[in-house]
């Protein structure tokens, strides 16, 4: 895909956790319709989703001890691919 560009980058829908890349594929993980540019840097779109992701969401994930990340593994690519879209959505993205 190359460079984003100057104040961008690529952002993986479907997360390219370790767990993703041996269950769905690097291809599946590593193409055009799973990447998104957005605004990158402190305080970015990028940033605020990556840390939403980090954190903990006990109402969402209905466990106090594990972050969205580790929580959003567990689900299939299509269950994961929609809870993408709608967080970059949420936070000012568009897909």
């Amino acid at each position: 895909m190359g460079a984003a560009g100057t104040g961008q980058a690529w952002h993986h829908i479907v997360g390219q956790t370790t767990s993703n890349l041996q269950r769905f594929g690097a291809e599946s993980i590593h193409n055009t319709g799973n990447l998104v540019r957005l605004p990158h840097g402190k305080g970015s779109i990028h940033q605020e989703i990556s840390n939403f992701y980090n954190s903990l969401q006990p109402d969402l994930t209905g466990l106090s001890n594990i972050n969205v990340r580790e929580w959003l593994n567990t689900q299939s690519f299509k269950e994961q691919q929609d809870f993408g879209i709608r967080v970059i959505r949420a936070f000012g993205g568009t897909v």
